[in-house]
């Protein structure tokens, strides 16, 4: 398949580029004046290209839960609603949750997300093939420290690990070190090294956790992890609210890829603010994610990248302690490597996934068009989107998703659970 966008404004490593954009197959092969032809061919007149976002932190088949658990703290927020929701789910409630998020990423201008959830993964490879996204999903395990479930969830990794293929591969991850055994932790991360994969995991979202991880292990959460092997450039470790100093310069010299979610930690009153600005310094790969609808109620990157820019800004008192260009960088081509794709950004050679956004009027001026990207934008904006050279929405009409029937779906099978 090949694609030609005619006339569009390129935001490009390098800086703005008005040109056209030719990809062939799942590659970006040319920018600037393009004379091949194209099965597709789409007028980016007025229009902006920009690298497609990628949520490096999310629960979709939480999506469901939209407005469940409203106005509760993180650890009542879980026992009380979100696990005993997620223990009556069906594989078929999964899929409607996926295919919902999905409906909602796409319009959003996400062309990757990084998944974690507690059940089998197959059905949601299933559906996120279908919808056309690219991704890493993962099964996260949690034993409680019970050695009988310990024992039975170490026989069910190998198997999550065998799904998926071409845009979408599978991850290991266990959900938190507070969750689950050193048992757990190690082998789930010996089994992704060995098979070259990512791993994801729940780390220091909030102060209770700290305290419980020190009590039990005697070390801070990232000094503990990385004393049992779980700490390098293969790790996303989510949130990241309560780092020491110490454990910001161990993270950088490790290399691990560090997804901060500002959205869902302000909802819930985690109390810490990711301090990202230290952590990219030190030589972490900074990511942006939005966590679960369940917690942040949307899946809207757009939303994420300016949250994450003003937090950072408030934290350090600072107005330039993240620049609008980092925080693009941070929802694209960081979040790229940590899920282990050559894409996030607008090159010859990359990935082709590639989003198109409408200059409404509140894109009007530019007199610097990333910062309209990333504070001014939204999903309002997005017109086009292609993944994996593929278009998955084209004049804002989703080509591989039925709205109507998906949210019919999840509205019959949400009125279940409210039940």
């Amino acid at each position: 398949m090949s694609v030609l966008i005619r006339n569009a404004a390129i935001v490009t490593p390098a800086g703005m580029v008005q040109g056209d954009i030719y990809t062939e197959a799942n590659t970006i092969v040319r920018i600037g004046k393009c004379r091949e032809r194209a099965e597709h061919v789409i007028d980016g007149t007025g229009k902006m290209a920009i690298p497609g976002l990628v949520n490096a932190h999310a629960h979709v088949a939480m999506t469901l839960f939209r407005g469940c658990g409203e106005d509760l703290p993180l650890d009542r927020w879980l026992n009380e609603r979100i696990w005993p929701l997620e223990a009556r789910q069906t594989q078929a409630d999964v899929v409607a949750a996926a295919n919902l998020a999905f409906c909602e990423m796409i319009r959003g201008g996400t062309t990757s997300f990084a998944e974690m959830c507690l059940f089998d993964t197959k059905e949601m490879f299933r559906a996120a093939a279908e919808a056309g996204m690219r991704g890493i999903i993962s099964r996260s395990f949690l034993d409680f420290g019970d050695k009988r479930r310990a024992k039975s969830q170490l026989k069910e990794i190998p198997r999550t690990l065998e799904y998926g293929g071409g845009a979408l591969r599978p991850s290991a991850g266990a959900h938190a070190p507070y969750t689950c055994s050193e048992e757990v932790l190690v082998k789930s991360k010996e089994l992704a090294r060995k098979k070259g994969l990512k791993y994801q995991i729940h780390v220091s979202e909030t102060r209770t956790e700290i305290f419980e991880v020190m009590k039990a292990r005697g070390k801070y959460p990232y000094e503990y992890l990385d004393s049992i092997g779980l700490m390098d450039a293969d790790s996303v470790f989510a949130h990241g609210g309560w780092l020491t100093k110490r454990e910001i310069l161990l993270g950088g010299r490790r290399g691990v890829n560090v997804a901060y979610c500002p959205v869902s930690s302000l909802k819930l009153a985690t109390g810490g603010i990711t301090q990202v600005a230290e952590l990219d310094a030190a030589g972490a790969n900074v990511c942006l994610g939005t966590d679960g609808c369940a917690s942040n109620n949307s899946l809207d990157m757009f939303q994420t990248m300016k949250m994450a820019a003003l937090l950072q800004k408030h934290h350090y008192w600072r107005a330039d302690a993240l620049s609008c260009r980092k925080a693009l960088d941070f929802a694209t081509v960081n979040g790229a490597r940590a899920l282990g794709f050559d894409s996030g950004a607008l090159e010859e050679g990359k990935l082709a996934d590639i989003v198109l956004l409408e200059r409404g009027p509140n894109m009007h001026p530019e007199h610097d068009p990333v910062a309209n990207v990333v504070y001014a934008a939204g999903p309002q904006n997005v017109s086009d989107v292609i993944i994996d050279g593929r278009p998955v929405m084209l004049d804002r009409e989703l080509l591989t998703l039925d709205e109507e029937r998906i949210f019919d779906e999840a509205e019959r099978r949400a009125a279940g659970f409210r039940r």
